[in-house]
């Protein structure tokens, strides 16, 4: 694992690179989709890699770079400007290479080496492809890469060079002998018959200043703050990539470019305000690849709304199930309640993918209430993801003696959801002109209600159980979760208070935001993923929930430590995760989680949702 990781990012192509940008070791990449082309790209300089005096990313798809010989000391002898810039279609590297001092010549090298790894693999996935046979060979105007997968798709990676450079297997090389000397590198990832298309970056910048001049109205009184806001609006544009249904979010980098169904939806229902086009596109991507049939590899089931979906060579060849994947019990209520919301402004939304909706709303009747108790559940896959929520990992759901979860297991959040998404089926129906069936499905949504405060209320801690073992016993364990439920209206008004003071209690609260396990509970850990850490997105919407019940100040205070969050990392964003650590003076700076994705989507959302918790009615932001 990189110590220090960075990312550029266009479209479906990324680099992951180490500190300095370099792709050189673990996981780093230039990156499509889920398939990493180049495993090896290196610059050198007489031998050694050069010394970086700057590095700047004034876009997500641009580096620029000064450099100078290695151990420059006093007095640089070779400087190196660099534009590094990722396209839809290209990545493209200028170099600018001067002598300030001597005469004798330089050599300039590109340490080069594909591997067409498949995403899940670079991420240890057990059982995977192994070495692959990569030819690479010379061709005019620099080196190609080639790769025939199993199932028979040719990839290309195809690194093409101005002027021309030696190749030894290994690396181009060029010769330096002028006062200066400009290259230009030009790498195409290509699959089946696709050819070199040049990008456009001037087109590509141009975008991003459209962007934000369209921003220039949401303001916050406070600088690094407005910095926070800005940054995160790049990179909801950044994070998407093209589907036919239009730009889509990926859940994040490095490991997440792939359509998700929970993390997208999420996103969606938390910018669909400020993001309306951002939003459709999710409802009507994931509404082209809901379930039809049963599926045992894949979970799926008719209704049913996809957890992830992947395009790789083990997921081409039936060595993973993400083709796509329906581990997940929430996403499909999600789904109802994103365009239940969409269609409150577009009622033509509720026409058009009505039978969606309908489909997903017998699945939360049917297949999603395995035991016809009245709650959605989900069943450990041993084979698979053992949790099917946002919290995935197989550790992260217990009783209060330790002891992992078994049966049909119904999550707290999971009924807010549903509960959401039967509100959102009555507004549809009665946009609709169907009184009737709203008048059922607000009945259905009252009875869920009272038998979840039945089940689920926790009088002693003044709050709610994490969720119900296949038992029907009370998991009860302080979690994050019941704060999160305040995002869909299912608790009741008396209890909301309740529920807000005890995650702002100082078992839960870290001053940084909420965390997912109690302190005091079996198996805290700060640094763990979901045993104690801190997931802004998770503490986000307990703040917009907390706002939701008129828990203003309580509302103000999560969304205050939220942006001091991002105010304290260098590029003004937000990771996935943090460690659990007290906050225990406004001087201290949040603990990183060594393995966080950044950016990640749910938290680009977190800081356009919450902007206007800190004192500003943002309008709403119109679509470049």
């Amino acid at each position: 694992m990189l110590s220090t990781r960075t990312v550029l990012k266009e479209n479906d192509l990324y680099l992951v690179g180490d500190a300095h940008y370099a792709v050189a070791e673990g996981e780093s990449g230039i990156y499509r989709r889920d398939t990493r082309f180049l495993s090896r790209y290196v610059w050198h300089l007489d031998g050694e890699r050069p010394q970086a005096l700057m590095q700047h990313s004034p876009y997500p798809f641009e580096l620029r770079e000064h450099s100078a010989n290695a151990n420059v000391g006093y007095t640089m002898k070779v400087g190196i400007k660099r534009d590094l810039t990722l396209m839809a279609t290209e990545v493209r590297d200028v170099l600018t290479v001067t002598r300030y001092v001597g005469e004798k010549p330089h050599i300039l090298s590109l340490s080069l080496a594909a591997d067409f790894a498949d995403m899940f693999e670079v991420r240890g996935w057990p059982g995977g492809i192994g070495p692959r046979q990569v030819d690479n060979r010379a061709v005019a105007g620099g080196v190609e890469f080639a790769y025939t997968a199993l199932d028979g798709l040719k990839s290309r990676a195809l690194v093409q060079v101005s002027p021309a450079a030696g190749w030894d297997g290994e690396k181009l090389s060029w010769t330096l002998t002028e006062a200066e000397t400009r290259i230009q590198v030009s790498v195409s990832l290509l699959q089946g018959d696709e050819m070199p298309t040049p990008g456009d970056p001037q087109a590509l910048a141009a975008e991003y200043d459209a962007l934000r001049a369209s921003t220039s109205h949401l303001q916050l009184s406070d600088p690094l703050d407005q910095q926070v806001l800005l940054q995160s609006v790049a990179d909801l544009r950044s994070l998407s990539f093209d589907t036919p249904q239009g730009p889509f979010p990926a859940a994040g980098l490095p490991w997440f470019v792939a359509p998700f169904g929970r993390d997208s939806l999420i996103i969606a229902l938390m910018v669909r305000e400020h993001l309306p086009q951002m939003a459709v596109t999710v409802a009507r991507y994931l509404a082209a690849r809901q379930g039809t049939k049963y599926d045992p590899a894949t979970l799926e089931q008719p209704g049913k709304i996809l957890h992830e979906e992947r395009v790789g060579e083990l997921t081409r060849t039936g060595r993973t199930p993400h083709r796509p994947y329906y581990a997940s019990a929430d996403a499909t209520p999600l789904f109802v309640w994103l365009v239940g919301e969409l269609s409150a402004s577009q009622p033509d939304l509720a026409s058009e993918l009505r039978p969606h909706w309908e489909a997903a709303l017998k699945w939360c009747l049917t297949d999603g209430d395995p035991d016809q108790d009245g709650f959605i559940e989900y069943t450990p896959d041993p084979g698979g993801i053992t949790n099917a929520v946002w919290k995935d990992s197989g550790d992260s759901t217990f009783n209060e003696l330790g002891q992992d979860v078994s049966g049909h297991v119904a999550v707290i959040e999971v009924q807010g959801y549903a509960y959401a998404a039967y509100l959102a089926a009555a507004g549809m129906y009665r946009q609709l002109g169907e009184a009737q069936r709203a008048a059922e499905w607000d009945e259905r949504a009252a009875r869920l209600r009272e038998q979840f405060q039945a089940a689920f209320w926790w009088p002693e801690r003044n709050y709610y159980v994490h969720g119900l073992n296949g038992d029907k016993q009370p998991l009860r364990v302080l979690v994050s979760n019941p704060a999160h439920t305040l995002w869909t209206g299912i608790i009741p008004p008396e209890f909301a208070p309740r529920v807000a003071a005890t995650a702002l209690g100082n078992q839960l609260w870290s001053g940084w935001g909420i965390r997912t396990l109690g302190t005091q509970e079996i198996r805290f850990n700060p640094v763990s993923y979901h045993n104690g850490s801190v997931w802004p997105h998770d503490t986000a919407l307990s703040a917009l929930g907390m706002a939701r019940y008129g828990l203003n100040r309580e509302a103000r205070q999560v969304a205050r430590a939220l942006f001091d969050i991002a105010r304290a990392a260098e590029d003004r964003r937000l990771s996935e995760l943090l460690a659990g650590f007290e906050r225990r003076t406004p001087q201290d700076q949040p603990v990183p989680y060594p393995a966080a994705c950044h950016p990640q989507g749910w938290d680009a959302a977190v800081p356009l949702a919450l902007a206007h918790l800190l004192g500003v009615g943002l309008p709403e932001l119109e679509r470049v």
